[in-house]
């Protein structure tokens, strides 16, 4: 019964975050699209966040989920990344990445602008660019 206890709590974890639609910083981002990387961009924000910021050949879905549907169409035929932007990278981002998701593109291709749009606008500093610290004390 012991081994059965350990089991489950080490397998509760893996479960509940299985599903998880991970995130991109826009710095990482950034980088892809200067690499030319294949990548395909869904951008949900409303028309004026659009206008206002938005990256190169993005696809304005507008979190309509009827034209998200058709977008996950012509994406399960594509190769590379799928990002999902919206203005924040919230869950409208996560709900949206799994409608694309139901709609037949594979799990493992999809990503979410980490702070969405706000942050890649503001350049703002994420944990992942962070300069690392050097572990010296003075």
């Amino acid at each position: 019964m012991k081994y059965v206890s350990a089991l489950f709590v080490l397998l509760i974890p893996s479960l509940l975050f299985a599903d998880q639609i991970p995130t991109v910083c826009h710095n990482e981002l950034s980088s892809w699209i200067k690499a030319n990387k294949k990548l395909s961009i869904v951008d949900i924000q409303n028309a004026e966040g659009f206008r206002a910021h938005n990256y190169d050949h993005s696809l304005a879905a507008g979190n309509d989920p009827a034209f998200l549907k058709k977008i996950a169409a012509r994406l399960r035929s594509t190769k590379g990344r799928v990002i999902v932007v919206s203005a924040t990278g919230g869950s409208d981002a996560v709900h949206a990445a799994e409608s694309l998701e139901r709609g037949g593109v594979q799990h493992s291709r999809l990503l979410v602008l980490e702070g969405g749009m706000e942050a890649a606008a503001k350049n703002a500093a994420c944990e992942c660019c962070k300069p690392a610290q050097s572990g010296k004390t003075e």
